[in-house]
Protein backbone atom coordinates (compact mmCIF):
# COMPACT_ATOMS: atom_id res chain seq x y z
CA UNK A 1 0.00 0.00 0.00
CA UNK A 2 1.52 3.62 -0.90
CA UNK A 3 2.36 5.21 2.24
CA UNK A 4 0.23 8.32 2.94
CA UNK A 5 1.49 11.90 3.37
CA UNK A 6 0.53 13.17 6.55
CA UNK A 7 -2.48 16.06 6.94
CA UNK A 8 -1.96 19.43 6.65
CA UNK A 9 -3.69 19.71 10.09
CA UNK A 10 -5.56 18.05 12.56
CA UNK A 11 -9.01 18.65 11.66
CA UNK A 12 -10.99 18.82 15.27
CA UNK A 13 -8.69 21.50 15.92
CA UNK A 14 -8.11 23.10 12.83
CA UNK A 15 -11.14 23.50 10.55
CA UNK A 16 -12.29 26.49 9.40
CA UNK A 17 -16.13 25.58 10.32
CA UNK A 18 -17.28 28.70 12.69
CA UNK A 19 -18.82 25.67 14.28
CA UNK A 20 -16.67 22.45 14.55
CA UNK A 21 -19.05 19.25 15.65
CA UNK A 22 -17.61 15.98 17.21
CA UNK A 23 -19.41 12.56 18.12
CA UNK A 24 -18.92 11.62 21.86
CA UNK A 25 -19.11 8.38 23.65
CA UNK A 26 -19.88 5.95 21.32
CA UNK A 27 -17.00 3.44 22.88
CA UNK A 28 -19.67 2.74 25.74
CA UNK A 29 -23.02 2.72 25.77
CA UNK A 30 -23.80 6.26 25.12
CA UNK A 31 -24.23 9.66 27.86
CA UNK A 32 -28.07 8.96 28.76
CA UNK A 33 -28.46 7.15 31.83
CA UNK A 34 -31.88 5.05 31.14
CA UNK A 35 -34.01 2.51 30.88
CA UNK A 36 -35.70 3.32 27.07
CA UNK A 37 -35.50 0.91 24.70
CA UNK A 38 -33.50 3.15 22.00
CA UNK A 39 -30.82 3.78 24.17
CA UNK A 40 -27.55 2.87 22.33
CA UNK A 41 -25.94 0.11 22.66
CA UNK A 42 -22.36 -0.01 21.87
CA UNK A 43 -20.59 -3.01 19.45
CA UNK A 44 -17.87 -2.45 17.20
CA UNK A 45 -19.78 -2.75 14.21
CA UNK A 46 -21.70 0.20 15.52
CA UNK A 47 -18.68 2.08 15.76
CA UNK A 48 -17.41 1.21 12.32
CA UNK A 49 -20.59 2.76 11.12
CA UNK A 50 -20.93 5.57 12.99
CA UNK A 51 -17.36 6.90 12.30
CA UNK A 52 -17.49 6.77 9.10
CA UNK A 53 -20.83 8.53 8.84
CA UNK A 54 -19.43 11.22 10.80
CA UNK A 55 -16.61 11.57 8.16
CA UNK A 56 -19.42 11.20 5.28
CA UNK A 57 -20.77 14.14 7.10
CA UNK A 58 -17.98 16.19 7.30
CA UNK A 59 -17.75 15.88 11.42
CA UNK A 60 -14.18 17.19 13.26
CA UNK A 61 -14.16 14.85 15.56
CA UNK A 62 -14.69 11.50 16.80
CA UNK A 63 -14.55 11.22 20.53
CA UNK A 64 -14.08 8.34 23.88
CA UNK A 65 -15.54 8.73 27.08
CA UNK A 66 -13.37 7.07 30.00
CA UNK A 67 -13.77 5.73 33.06
CA UNK A 68 -13.05 2.20 35.29
CA UNK A 69 -15.53 1.01 36.61
CA UNK A 70 -19.75 1.41 36.38
CA UNK A 71 -21.72 3.86 38.06
CA UNK A 72 -24.63 1.53 38.85
CA UNK A 73 -22.81 -1.77 40.51
CA UNK A 74 -21.28 -4.52 38.72
CA UNK A 75 -22.38 -5.12 35.08
CA UNK A 76 -24.37 -1.77 34.89
CA UNK A 77 -24.39 -0.62 31.21
CA UNK A 78 -22.61 2.50 32.34
CA UNK A 79 -19.60 0.36 32.86
CA UNK A 80 -18.82 -1.15 28.81
CA UNK A 81 -16.65 1.39 27.78
CA UNK A 82 -13.98 -0.24 25.53
CA UNK A 83 -10.18 1.03 26.32
CA UNK A 84 -9.64 4.29 24.41
CA UNK A 85 -6.04 4.05 23.09
CA UNK A 86 -7.13 0.81 21.45
CA UNK A 87 -10.50 1.68 20.27
CA UNK A 88 -8.87 4.64 18.90
CA UNK A 89 -6.19 3.19 16.74
CA UNK A 90 -9.28 0.68 15.39
CA UNK A 91 -10.97 3.43 14.65
CA UNK A 92 -7.99 5.33 12.72
CA UNK A 93 -8.15 2.51 10.58
CA UNK A 94 -11.14 2.43 9.20
CA UNK A 95 -11.74 6.22 8.63
CA UNK A 96 -9.39 9.04 6.77
CA UNK A 97 -10.12 12.52 7.68
CA UNK A 98 -12.26 13.23 11.39
CA UNK A 99 -9.91 13.60 14.09
CA UNK A 100 -9.72 10.99 16.82
CA UNK A 101 -9.68 11.48 20.65
CA UNK A 102 -8.64 9.27 23.48
CA UNK A 103 -9.55 10.35 26.57
CA UNK A 104 -7.42 9.41 29.19
CA UNK A 105 -7.18 9.80 32.89
CA UNK A 106 -3.65 11.58 33.89
CA UNK A 107 -3.71 10.05 37.18
CA UNK A 108 -3.78 6.56 36.32
CA UNK A 109 -1.79 6.56 33.13
CA UNK A 110 1.89 6.99 33.23
CA UNK A 111 3.07 9.65 30.72
CA UNK A 112 5.71 7.15 29.13
CA UNK A 113 3.13 4.69 28.52
CA UNK A 114 0.75 7.34 26.91
CA UNK A 115 3.46 9.02 24.84
CA UNK A 116 3.93 5.48 23.01
CA UNK A 117 0.08 4.54 23.25
CA UNK A 118 -0.80 8.08 21.67
CA UNK A 119 2.15 7.61 18.76
CA UNK A 120 0.84 4.67 17.69
CA UNK A 121 -2.72 6.26 17.07
CA UNK A 122 -1.18 9.44 15.31
CA UNK A 123 1.17 6.84 13.20
CA UNK A 124 -2.07 4.91 12.25
CA UNK A 125 -4.29 7.50 11.59
CA UNK A 126 -1.70 9.72 9.92
CA UNK A 127 -1.53 12.19 12.48
CA UNK A 128 -5.22 12.98 13.02
CA UNK A 129 -4.88 11.83 16.63
CA UNK A 130 -5.88 13.83 20.28
CA UNK A 131 -6.07 13.13 23.50
CA UNK A 132 -8.58 14.48 26.15
CA UNK A 133 -7.27 14.46 29.87
CA UNK A 134 -9.09 13.70 32.37
CA UNK A 135 -7.76 13.85 35.70
CA UNK A 136 -10.08 11.25 37.90
CA UNK A 137 -12.98 12.30 40.12
CA UNK A 138 -14.93 9.20 40.82
CA UNK A 139 -13.36 7.31 43.64
CA UNK A 140 -13.84 3.69 42.70
CA UNK A 141 -11.79 4.10 39.34
CA UNK A 142 -8.91 5.34 41.85
CA UNK A 143 -9.44 2.21 43.87
CA UNK A 144 -9.68 0.03 41.52
CA UNK A 145 -5.97 0.58 40.77
CA UNK A 146 -5.22 1.01 44.58
CA UNK A 147 -5.30 4.54 45.02
CA UNK A 148 -7.44 7.40 46.41
CA UNK A 149 -8.76 10.46 45.12
CA UNK A 150 -6.27 13.12 45.62
CA UNK A 151 -7.13 16.46 47.10
CA UNK A 152 -8.00 19.18 44.29
CA UNK A 153 -4.51 21.13 44.34
CA UNK A 154 -2.32 18.14 44.45
CA UNK A 155 -4.43 16.64 41.36
CA UNK A 156 -3.37 19.46 39.50
CA UNK A 157 0.34 19.34 40.58
CA UNK A 158 0.38 16.07 39.15
CA UNK A 159 -1.40 16.82 36.31
CA UNK A 160 1.15 19.46 35.20
CA UNK A 161 4.22 17.19 35.98
CA UNK A 162 2.67 14.48 34.11
CA UNK A 163 2.05 17.38 31.04
CA UNK A 164 5.83 18.46 31.30
CA UNK A 165 7.06 14.42 30.68
CA UNK A 166 4.84 14.34 27.91
CA UNK A 167 5.54 17.17 25.65
CA UNK A 168 9.55 16.19 26.50
CA UNK A 169 8.65 12.64 25.49
CA UNK A 170 6.69 13.57 22.23
CA UNK A 171 9.22 15.94 21.35
CA UNK A 172 12.40 15.11 22.28
CA UNK A 173 15.14 13.24 20.43
CA UNK A 174 17.05 12.67 23.88
CA UNK A 175 16.86 10.72 26.84
CA UNK A 176 16.52 13.08 30.17
CA UNK A 177 16.12 12.09 33.62
CA UNK A 178 13.29 13.60 36.15
CA UNK A 179 13.00 14.00 39.75
CA UNK A 180 9.72 15.57 40.47
CA UNK A 181 7.07 14.90 43.60
CA UNK A 182 5.07 12.20 41.44
CA UNK A 183 7.36 10.99 39.07
CA UNK A 184 10.95 9.96 38.91
CA UNK A 185 12.67 8.50 35.43
CA UNK A 186 15.88 7.86 34.24
CA UNK A 187 17.07 7.78 30.68
CA UNK A 188 13.34 8.79 29.72
CA UNK A 189 12.88 8.76 26.04
CA UNK A 190 9.68 7.18 24.03
CA UNK A 191 9.93 5.82 20.15
CA UNK A 192 7.97 5.47 17.77
CA UNK A 193 7.57 9.41 17.74
CA UNK A 194 4.38 10.46 16.28
CA UNK A 195 3.45 12.09 12.88
CA UNK A 196 2.04 15.65 14.70
CA UNK A 197 4.39 18.01 16.23
CA UNK A 198 1.67 17.66 18.94
CA UNK A 199 -1.52 16.24 19.47
CA UNK A 200 -4.58 17.96 19.72
CA UNK A 201 -4.96 18.52 24.03
CA UNK A 202 -8.79 18.66 25.12
CA UNK A 203 -10.05 19.52 28.78
CA UNK A 204 -13.17 20.03 30.70
CA UNK A 205 -11.40 21.19 33.79
CA UNK A 206 -14.38 23.61 35.18
CA UNK A 207 -12.84 24.89 38.88
CA UNK A 208 -10.28 28.00 38.45
CA UNK A 209 -7.53 25.33 38.66
CA UNK A 210 -8.96 23.55 36.22
CA UNK A 211 -9.01 26.11 33.38
CA UNK A 212 -6.15 27.27 34.34
CA UNK A 213 -5.04 23.83 33.59
CA UNK A 214 -6.59 24.21 30.51
CA UNK A 215 -5.43 27.28 29.61
CA UNK A 216 -1.99 26.74 29.95
CA UNK A 217 -1.66 23.00 28.22
CA UNK A 218 -4.55 22.41 25.91
CA UNK A 219 -5.95 23.51 22.83
CA UNK A 220 -10.31 22.74 23.23
CA UNK A 221 -11.62 23.15 26.85
CA UNK A 222 -15.10 22.95 27.65
CA UNK A 223 -17.57 24.97 29.12
CA UNK A 224 -20.43 23.97 31.60
CA UNK A 225 -23.44 26.17 30.91
CA UNK A 226 -24.04 27.30 34.70
CA UNK A 227 -26.66 29.73 32.55
CA UNK A 228 -27.91 28.19 29.22
CA UNK A 229 -28.57 32.05 28.02
CA UNK A 230 -26.44 33.06 25.57
CA UNK A 231 -25.13 36.47 27.07
CA UNK A 232 -23.84 35.07 30.50
CA UNK A 233 -22.31 31.84 28.15
CA UNK A 234 -20.92 34.92 26.33
CA UNK A 235 -19.25 36.06 29.30
CA UNK A 236 -18.04 32.99 30.34
CA UNK A 237 -16.25 32.47 26.94
CA UNK A 238 -14.63 35.42 27.15
CA UNK A 239 -13.20 35.03 30.59
CA UNK A 240 -11.62 31.97 29.50
CA UNK A 241 -10.18 33.12 26.32
CA UNK A 242 -9.01 35.90 28.60
CA UNK A 243 -7.39 33.90 31.02
CA UNK A 244 -5.17 32.08 28.02
CA UNK A 245 -3.81 35.10 26.60
CA UNK A 246 -3.14 36.71 29.32
CA UNK A 247 -1.60 34.04 31.79
CA UNK A 248 0.29 32.54 28.94
CA UNK A 249 -0.30 33.85 25.92
CA UNK A 250 -2.24 31.11 24.30
CA UNK A 251 -5.55 31.29 21.95
CA UNK A 252 -7.84 28.31 23.14
CA UNK A 253 -11.49 27.36 21.45
CA UNK A 254 -14.09 26.64 23.33
CA UNK A 255 -16.63 23.77 23.33
CA UNK A 256 -19.85 22.26 24.72
CA UNK A 257 -21.00 18.68 25.30
CA UNK A 258 -24.78 18.94 23.66
CA UNK A 259 -27.38 16.31 24.07
CA UNK A 260 -29.45 16.23 20.71
CA UNK A 261 -33.26 15.33 20.38
CA UNK A 262 -34.65 16.09 17.26
CA UNK A 263 -38.09 15.31 16.13
CA UNK A 264 -40.79 17.27 14.03
CA UNK A 265 -42.17 19.58 16.30
CA UNK A 266 -40.65 21.15 19.63
CA UNK A 267 -42.95 19.53 21.36
CA UNK A 268 -42.62 15.88 20.16
CA UNK A 269 -39.12 16.46 20.94
CA UNK A 270 -40.26 17.55 24.47
CA UNK A 271 -41.84 15.19 24.83
CA UNK A 272 -39.30 12.21 23.77
CA UNK A 273 -37.06 13.31 26.11
CA UNK A 274 -38.86 14.04 29.10
CA UNK A 275 -39.87 10.01 28.45
CA UNK A 276 -36.59 8.73 28.32
CA UNK A 277 -35.36 10.98 30.86
CA UNK A 278 -38.07 10.99 33.63
CA UNK A 279 -40.66 8.26 32.83
CA UNK A 280 -38.29 6.13 31.97
CA UNK A 281 -34.62 7.31 33.74
CA UNK A 282 -32.49 5.14 35.81
CA UNK A 283 -31.64 7.26 39.05
CA UNK A 284 -29.34 5.00 40.66
CA UNK A 285 -26.31 5.60 38.83
CA UNK A 286 -26.97 9.46 38.84
CA UNK A 287 -27.30 9.40 42.32
CA UNK A 288 -24.16 7.65 42.83
CA UNK A 289 -22.47 10.06 40.50
CA UNK A 290 -23.77 12.67 42.48
CA UNK A 291 -22.52 11.64 45.64
CA UNK A 292 -18.86 10.56 44.45
CA UNK A 293 -18.48 13.84 43.05
CA UNK A 294 -18.75 15.37 46.19
CA UNK A 295 -21.73 17.55 44.92
CA UNK A 296 -23.53 18.45 48.40
CA UNK A 297 -27.37 18.36 47.06
CA UNK A 298 -28.87 18.68 50.44
CA UNK A 299 -28.02 21.90 50.61
CA UNK A 300 -29.00 22.56 47.00
CA UNK A 301 -32.85 23.99 46.91
CA UNK A 302 -34.83 20.99 45.75
CA UNK A 303 -35.30 22.23 42.10
CA UNK A 304 -31.48 22.47 41.72
CA UNK A 305 -30.99 19.27 42.57
CA UNK A 306 -33.74 17.99 40.66
CA UNK A 307 -32.42 19.93 37.42
CA UNK A 308 -29.13 18.58 38.14
CA UNK A 309 -30.10 14.85 38.19
CA UNK A 310 -32.37 15.97 35.11
CA UNK A 311 -29.22 17.05 33.28
CA UNK A 312 -27.15 13.55 34.18
CA UNK A 313 -30.03 11.41 32.88
CA UNK A 314 -30.14 13.51 29.81
CA UNK A 315 -26.90 13.12 28.23
CA UNK A 316 -24.52 13.40 31.23
CA UNK A 317 -25.16 16.95 31.88
CA UNK A 318 -24.78 18.32 28.16
CA UNK A 319 -26.61 21.52 26.78
CA UNK A 320 -30.01 20.37 25.41
CA UNK A 321 -30.37 20.68 21.75
CA UNK A 322 -33.86 19.60 21.74
CA UNK A 323 -36.71 20.82 19.16
CA UNK A 324 -37.25 20.47 15.34
CA UNK A 325 -34.51 21.53 12.67
CA UNK A 326 -35.15 25.28 12.98
CA UNK A 327 -35.08 25.40 16.55
CA UNK A 328 -31.58 23.57 17.42
CA UNK A 329 -30.24 25.20 14.53
CA UNK A 330 -30.98 28.46 15.68
CA UNK A 331 -29.38 27.10 19.11
CA UNK A 332 -26.01 26.76 17.31
CA UNK A 333 -26.38 30.47 15.75
CA UNK A 334 -26.96 32.05 19.16
CA UNK A 335 -24.26 29.80 21.45
CA UNK A 336 -21.42 30.53 18.01
CA UNK A 337 -22.75 34.26 18.19
CA UNK A 338 -21.96 33.84 22.38
CA UNK A 339 -18.59 32.59 21.01
CA UNK A 340 -19.03 28.79 21.38
CA UNK A 341 -16.23 27.30 18.51
CA UNK A 342 -17.77 23.63 18.65
CA UNK A 343 -19.94 20.79 20.23
CA UNK A 344 -19.40 17.46 21.45
CA UNK A 345 -22.79 15.57 20.32
CA UNK A 346 -25.04 12.86 21.96
CA UNK A 347 -28.30 11.66 20.74
CA UNK A 348 -29.99 8.47 23.11
CA UNK A 349 -30.23 6.60 19.35
CA UNK A 350 -26.82 7.83 17.69
CA UNK A 351 -27.35 5.98 14.66
CA UNK A 352 -30.79 7.36 13.90
CA UNK A 353 -29.67 10.68 15.77
CA UNK A 354 -27.02 11.17 13.36
CA UNK A 355 -28.20 10.17 10.08
CA UNK A 356 -31.48 12.84 11.28
CA UNK A 357 -29.35 15.34 12.54
CA UNK A 358 -27.09 15.19 8.48
CA UNK A 359 -30.64 15.29 6.71
CA UNK A 360 -32.12 18.38 8.78
CA UNK A 361 -29.59 20.23 10.53
CA UNK A 362 -26.50 20.04 8.81
CA UNK A 363 -27.75 21.77 5.71
CA UNK A 364 -29.53 24.62 7.93
CA UNK A 365 -26.29 25.20 9.26
CA UNK A 366 -24.16 25.39 6.20
CA UNK A 367 -27.41 27.73 5.07
CA UNK A 368 -26.33 29.96 8.05
CA UNK A 369 -23.03 30.02 7.49
CA UNK A 370 -22.02 28.20 10.31
CA UNK A 371 -20.44 24.86 8.20
CA UNK A 372 -19.39 24.13 4.71
CA UNK A 373 -20.36 21.52 3.29
CA UNK A 374 -18.99 17.96 3.75
CA UNK A 375 -16.55 18.00 1.11
CA UNK A 376 -15.21 21.17 2.15
CA UNK A 377 -15.47 20.66 5.92
CA UNK A 378 -12.63 17.98 6.30
CA UNK A 379 -11.23 17.46 2.56
CA UNK A 380 -9.85 21.38 2.49
CA UNK A 381 -7.70 20.13 5.68
CA UNK A 382 -5.63 17.35 4.01
CA UNK A 383 -2.93 17.57 2.13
Amino acid sequence: MKDRKPPKSNPIRDSKNRIKLGVFATNGNGAAFTFHPDRFHCTWDANVRLAQKAEALGLEGFVSAAHWKSFGGDDHYSGDLMETFTWAGAVAAVTERIGIISTVHVTLNHPVFVAKAEATVDLISNGRAGMNLVLGWYPPDMQLFGYEVKEHSDRFELADEWMYIFDRLWSGRKSFDYNGTNYTLKDAFSQPHGVQARPVLLNAGRSPRGREFAAKHCDIAFLSAHNPEPQALKKQVEEYRHEARTKFGREIQIWMSAYVVLKDTVKEAQDYAYDYIVTQGDDAPVQNIIRNNAIDTKSMPPEAAAKLAYALKAGFAGYPLVGDADHIAGLFASLSDAGVDGFLLTWLDYEGGLDRFGREVLPRLEKAGLRSTAEKSLTGLQS
